[in-house]
């Protein structure tokens, strides 16, 4: 049976920097017009801004362990990121708070990383974003994400980037994706 590990205070820090699959540090007067940038990976996660109160709820089935003394939170065992801004399954999440505990340092993704999100285009349609890796690191403060171990990402049906298990993905906030070792990138063209 699933246990649900809702984290009280600990929620609210994961709210506010666990998706940090790119999360934009956007001021709250930020209109959608002013907060579109260039996506070419497709993942939007990076260009997407934080909603105001946006919940996260981590789920796990075998435990969630919180280290107090350390600042770290370990969820294992199937676990299910509810946010927002993406889903995201992996069999172990773990997260570091930084120094003061007001937000997270970094939180690592482990085995069977899926990362998934829909984006809506210019035009209002609607197409799925899948990331893949075997270990997925995501750093709040750069808005950075590196994939490793088997990166992969997909956009809709048709637009791939798949690697070898040693190419390292790197995310950034921008929107910019970096592949460091052997990739094979497929974009169908489907203009009119």
């Amino acid at each position: 049976m699933s246990k649900r590990c809702l984290l009280g205070p600990l929620a609210l820090l994961c709210a506010a920097a666990l998706p940090a699959f790119g999360q934009q540090h956007a001021d709250s007067t930020a209109t959608p017009s002013s907060s579109k940038k260039s996506d070419p990976t497709g993942m939007g996660i990076s260009t997407k801004n934080r909603p105001k109160n946006a919940k996260t709820e981590i789920t796990c089935k075998n435990e969630a362990t919180f280290d107090n003394t350390n600042s770290i939170a370990t969820f294992d065992g199937t676990v299910f990121v509810k946010d927002p801004q993406f889903n995201l399954y992996c069999d172990k999440l773990v997260v570091y708070l930084n120094k003061e505990r007001k937000g997270i340092e970094h939180a690592e993704a482990i085995g069977h990383v899926v990362v998934v999100q829909e984006n809506t285009n210019d035009k209002g349609e609607t197409s799925k974003s899948i990331g893949r890796a075997g270990k997925a690191v995501f750093v709040p403060a750069t808005g950075e994400a590196t994939l490793t171990d088997w990166p992969q990402l997909q956009q809709g049906i048709n637009n791939h980037i798949s690697t070898e298990q040693t190419t390292v993905m790197i995310l950034h906030r921008d929107g910019q994706l970096k592949t460091v070792g052997g990739s094979k990138t497929v974009i169908v063209d489907q203009g009119q």
